[in-house]
């Protein structure tokens, strides 16, 4: 039988905390930093996209995780959001609909 106690130290999600990811955003691969903490290029769908001008940067604190939110504009003008996962060190790129 399970008691209330149990519950409540389950966890609300079924994959472990690497695998999980922000919604709608996918994985890149960061091919270059600045000042060692800001993102200067990454490659998506095997296109390197360089990036010109961060900005704004967020962070995002949850329950299940920590994440760092760049908004950046790349050099062919597009304007992206980078969510870094300080707990697993990987890189997403949000998915925009309306930009």
């Amino acid at each position: 039988m399970l008691s209330w106690r149990m519950l409540q130290t389950w966890s609300r999600h079924s994959l472990p905390l690497s695998q999980r990811h922000p919604p709608r955003s996918d994985r890149i691969v960061l091919l270059e930093l600045r000042f060692n903490f800001l993102p200067a290029a990454f490659r998506y769908q095997n296109i390197v996209h360089r990036i010109t001008r961060i900005t704004q940067i967020s962070d995002i604190c949850r329950r299940d995780g920590q994440w760092r939110r760049y908004h950046v504009t790349c050099i062919d003008g597009a304007k992206r959001t980078l969510i870094h996962d300080l707990q697993s060190g990987t890189w997403y790129l949000q998915r925009e609909w309306f930009w």
